[in-house]
């Protein structure tokens, strides 16, 4: 395991897809990571990390789809013209994963209806119909 490994899994956000000077390209975006619930107000709370992908990862980044994104944290200075530069800290997407969400208005009795059905098939009949049609 590299020192340098992070796996985040949270909404992708503000996805902007471009490329570089090379003609690589590029998605640069933020993923918003559930951080917990505000011991004040009980609501949750997130933070936004800024990420940017290369190449083919690029391809699979989604805006407005929860995913596992995992990389490597970077940081820079960029000059601003400030004295000492503004820090940057930005994840470097290395694998993208989305993450299968179950369907809202999904039959929460599908389990239930597919066993009845299969108790009141009649397989001897199927057998028959079958085997008749292969001769």
């Amino acid at each position: 395991m590299d020192l340098n490994e992070i796996n985040v899994t949270g909404k992708v956000m503000q996805v902007t897809k471009t490329g570089n000077s090379n003609g690589t390209k590029m998605t640069l975006g933020t993923i918003g990571v559930y951080r917990g619930k505000n011991k004040e107000t009980g609501k949750p709370e997130f933070d936004n990390l800024p990420f940017v992908a290369y190449g083919a990862v690029s391809d699979y980044i989604q805006q407005d789809v929860k995913m596992m994104l995992s990389g490597k944290i970077n940081v820079y200075i960029r000059q601003d013209g400030s004295k000492y530069g503004q820090q940057v800290v930005q994840m470097q997407v290395l694998q993208a994963y989305p993450i299968e969400q179950p369907e809202l208005n999904a039959n929460p009795n599908l389990n239930r209806d597919i066993s009845n059905a299969l108790d009141t098939l009649d397989f001897d009949k199927l057998t028959n119909q079958l085997n008749g049609a292969s001769k």
